[in-house]
């Protein structure tokens, strides 16, 4: 099956999905780090803007603003980065899902979504208490971690 197209909408915020290719695969702890380590220097470099993030076992969602290229290439630096790391060869699925986000509601249904996918999968009883996620530094930054 083709890949749809990603389309670029200079400005625009995503919600991003995108897997592991190997079924049953998780990634180690070490790996989740070094996944939200290069999402972060990323940020640091000011190739995206970052919303919100989380690096599940099997999975990785993010709300972002690509500022220096497109979504494609954006999420290409995130999982190639990732993949030269961990040094195993790119173990993601090819492609992944994107969402343009065009209201208000929306981005506050994703951004929630994001920081509460932890909890919905048992790996924690609070959003904020997950390491592998952007939670943490906005419940100590704004008090709540829902937007």
């Amino acid at each position: 099956m083709a890949q749809l197209p990603h389309f670029d909408i200079e400005g625009a915020i995503y919600f991003v999905t995108t897997r592991l290719k190997e079924k049953g695969r998780v990634l180690t702890d070490d790996e989740a780090e070094l996944v939200q380590k290069t999402i972060l220097d990323l940020v640091e470099q000011n190739k995206l803007r970052l919303y919100a993030y989380v690096v599940m076992p099997n999975h990785l969602h993010v709300l972002l603003i690509p500022l220096k290229e497109g979504i494609s290439k954006t999420l290409q630096l995130i999982k190639g980065r990732a993949s030269r790391q961990i040094n195993e060869g790119n173990f993601w699925q090819k492609g992944f899902f994107d969402f343009t986000i065009f209201t208000e509601k929306k981005f506050k249904e994703k951004f929630n979504y994001i920081h509460f996918n932890p909890v919905k999968w048992g790996l924690v009883e609070r959003a904020e208490d997950y390491k592998y996620s952007s939670a943490k530094e906005y419940k100590t930054r704004y008090g709540e971690v829902v937007y």
